[in-house]
Formats: structure tokens, C-alpha cells, sequence
């Protein structure tokens, strides 16, 4: 049965496009059980997924440009805290675009011109892209994971810096300071997208 909407989560390995017919449709891969299919297309799927994380896609891809200076194939991180960094084969403006997991890639070789994909269940996937741009992609996704951590990081630390400065606090207030942090948090990673539209 094809679904009409798919949510991603931390089981999902990849979204692929499929021609049915007239449309472009998703095929999408879990560490378990069977593909699923989805009649919206995969970029549709990226983009209604992170408006489900509280950003809309183009935030997303103006992070992704903060953070990295990409500006092509920009890969995207879909929720707030770094857990879902995926990154694509073609350009969103091509339907028939793929979306990888770059958690669940476990390894990727040349496949007579195209690339096989090797995910963490040991499942194989041909893709119609060169080795040479299913790496650069990859390895942009990569730089996207470590400069949002890298910045994560430093976030955390200067609020883990305040916090030691009142170590006699009771339970109670020190729950309340972590919530602080957290909603902090959500207002740092909001500022970073919309650094490049002021």
C-alpha cells in the first residue's frame, strides 16, 4: 500500500524516487522489514519532515550554508539536534532526487559506472550516480555533522561554564537551569539560520 506521508526517524536508511506511471513516487528503506512506498516524492518527504521539526526546509539549507559553505546539493539537517543529517544525489530541484541516512551507510564502492551503497543492515542499493559524487556528497554531509557539533559543543560549554558558577543550587533550580539551556539551545540554532537572512 502506498502511504500518503512517511515519518522519518532513527530507522530510516534512505528515500529513493521511483517513476510510477506519470509521478514521482518514494521508495523508502528501513534497518528492518520490507522498503515502503510513498506517493509524495522524496524531496517532498525531506521538506514536510523538517517542518515537523519546527523548521522549514529552506532553514535548513541556510544552516547547512552557515555552518559549511555549501551551496550545491546542500545536505540538511532535519531536527534540532543533529540526529537526522541527510544528504541527496541530485539537486531538490530534480524529482527524482535520492536522500541518504549518512548514520546508516555503512560503506560504498564503483559499480560499473554507478555506486553500491552498503547500509548498517548489510541491505545493497545500486545507485545511477558516480562514485566520485555519491563521495563528495558523503563527505559534505560529514562536514556538515562535524561543524554542528563543533558548534554544539562550544554552545555547550559556555552554558555548562554558567551553571558551575552557582554549584550550591538545589535540585529543583538546577532542573530549571537545564530547561533554560535547552530552550537556549533551540534559540541558538535558530539564530544560526537565520544569520544568512538578515
Amino acid at each position: 500500500m502506498n502511504r500518503l506521508q512517511y515519518q522519518i526517524h532513527e530507522e530510516t536508511m534512505y528515500i529513493t524516487a521511483f517513476n510510477n506511471k506519470s509521478s514521482i513516487e518514494s521508495t523508502i528503506g528501513e534497518t528492518y522489514g520490507d522498503s515502503l512506498e510513498c506517493r509524495l516524492t522524496p524531496n517532498k518527504i525531506i521538506e514536510r519532515n523538517c517542518r515537523n521539526h519546527s523548521q522549514n526546509y529552506a532553514s535548513r539549507k541556510d544552516l547547512t550554508k552557515t555552518l559549511t559553505n555549501i551551496s550545491s546539493k546542500i545536505p540538511v539537517i532535519i531536527d534540532l539536534f543533529g540526529s537526522y543529517i541527510y544528504f541527496c544525489t541530485h539537486s531538490d530541484r530534480v524529482p527524482e532526487n535520492n536522500w541518504f541516512n549518512i548514520k546508516h551507510i555503512q560503506s560504498y564502492w564503483d559499480d560499473k559506472g554507478n555506486t553500491r551503497v552498503q547500509f548498517s543492515n548489510n541491505e545493497e542499493l545500486e545507485i545511477d550516480i558516480s562514485y566520485a559524487s555519491f563521495n563528495n556528497q558523503y563527505l559534505n554531509a560529514l562536514k556538515l555533522h562535524y561543524r554542528f557539533n563543533q558548534q554544539k559543543e562550544r554552545y555547550q560549554k559556555k552554558e555548562m561554564a554558567m551553571q558551575f558558577q552557582y554549584p550550591a543550587m538545589a535540585n529543583r533550580e538546577a532542573t530549571h537551569v537545564n530547561e533554560t539551556i535547552y530552550h537556549s539551545y533551540i534559540n541558538y540554532i535558530n539564530g544560526l539560520q537565520s544569520r544568512n537572512r538578515v
